[in-house]
């Protein structure tokens, strides 16, 4: 789940500058850009974004516009090129959606369907002994089924398991050199739509021709699935059958563990402005395993924005940070008593906020279960 550091944290800090794509996403014929303003009508509407549309060939730039309700796209770009619609579905899945409604300028159906991860990818036509991996978790999957060393490359995040240290390395996570990953001509690439942003990554590995297997969990079962998929397109099945296994073994002592009664749990991913995950999340599964409930779990999306009085009046009975990006160490637990509009927290001015390394509870994949079992343990005592 990793998206960026926090300089914040540690004002006087000398961080790196990383320039991120100008792009949000692309297809082969165009290339998406924010748009500096939602055009009427969808601007009263909630959680849009909106896109230029930019010819690569030159011409007029059309506009899109996206939500979890609707996809709104030119018509005529469509039928010009349909792999607009895998760039919605991408953008849907990243929030953690999987139904498509695209409509034309006009309002009329163009797609209703909901959709497959496995629509999102394409397979290797042979043996896959070139891979490339770009997400940390996509690494772990890969090095959990012992097939580490067909890894030829990597983003910079991934720090697990150790041989990462011997990969090349193509950029950040949300940013990765996507013409250098089709100059080396990987027999697969895993991808990801775990978090927004990382569309632009999966559409422009389509653009490019490049096969990529896409992951986007939703729940502990969709790790496990994923395990699987992953096991085939390597040919290790049984590997993945026994990593399933033992997933499945840790889940069940996990609710075996769990206390009576739930408790209320706020999971926080990102200060300022506040995140944390939504009702299409992973992170409500192990929250559940732990021992609780998310206190935002009702809210649509995998992750959503908060407000500090949102967040008083959910009333969670204890808080876990776990801060994108940032080691367990450097996590500030007193943030949120020092965080102006949390000052009646009823956790945080008992001491109940908890850290929680973000290596297990963002990365969905087959070590996330240790963040299950560090929540069963605060909740344990409380």
């Amino acid at each position: 789940m990793r998206q960026r550091p926090l300089p914040f944290l540690d004002p006087a800090a000398s961080l790196p500058t990383v320039r991120k794509p100008e792009h949000q996403w692309e297809t082969r014929c165009f290339v998406a850009v924010r748009a500096p303003s939602v055009p009427p009508p969808h601007a009263a509407e909630e959680g849009v974004q909106a896109f230029e549309l930019r010819p690569r060939d030159g011409g007029a730039a059309q506009v899109a516009v996206f939500s979890l309700g609707r996809q709104t796209l030119p018509r005529a770009a469509v039928e010009a090129d349909p792999d607009l619609l895998h760039a919605a579905r991408a953008w849907l899945a990243a929030r953690g959606s999987r139904q498509l409604q695209a409509v034309d300028e006009a309002g009329r159906l163009i797609a209703s369907e909901r959709f497959n991860l496995s629509d999102l990818g394409s397979r290797a036509s042979e043996a896959v002994r070139k891979v490339i991996t770009l997400a940390p978790s996509n690494a772990e999957l890969v090095a959990s089924l012992g097939c580490f060393e067909r890894v030829i490359a990597c983003e910079d995040s991934s720090d697990s398991p150790p041989e990462t240290a011997n990969c090349e390395r193509l950029g950040p996570d949300l940013g990765p050199d996507l013409d250098r990953v089709a100059e080396l001509r990987p027999d697969l690439v895993f991808s990801s739509l775990s978090v927004p942003g990382m569309e632009r990554i999966v559409t422009g590995l389509r653009a490019r021709g490049v096969p990529q297997r896409v992951l986007a969990p939703r729940s502990v079962a969709d790790v496990m699935a994923e395990v699987r998929l992953a096991g085939a397109d390597l040919a290790v099945p049984d590997r993945a059958e026994a990593v399933v296994a033992a997933m499945e073994a840790e889940a069940a002592a996990l609710r075996e563990a769990r206390p009576p009664r739930a408790a209320r749990v706020y999971l926080e991913w990102w200060p300022r402005p506040m995140f944390t995950p939504g009702a299409a999340c992973f992170s409500n599964n192990l929250i559940e395993l732990a021992g609780g409930i998310n206190v935002f779990a009702d809210r649509p999306g995998a992750s959503v924005e908060i407000t500090a009085a949102e967040l008083v009046a959910a009333d969670p009975d204890i808080c876990f940070v776990s801060w994108c990006g940032v080691a367990v160490e450097k996590l500030d637990p007193d943030n949120l008593i020092r965080r102006p509009g949390l000052e009646e927290l009823r956790a945080a001015r008992a001491g109940r906020v908890v850290r929680l390394d973000e290596r297990y509870s963002g990365r969905p994949g087959p070590l996330m279960l240790e963040a299950a079992r560090i929540m069963a343990r605060a909740i344990a005592s409380l």
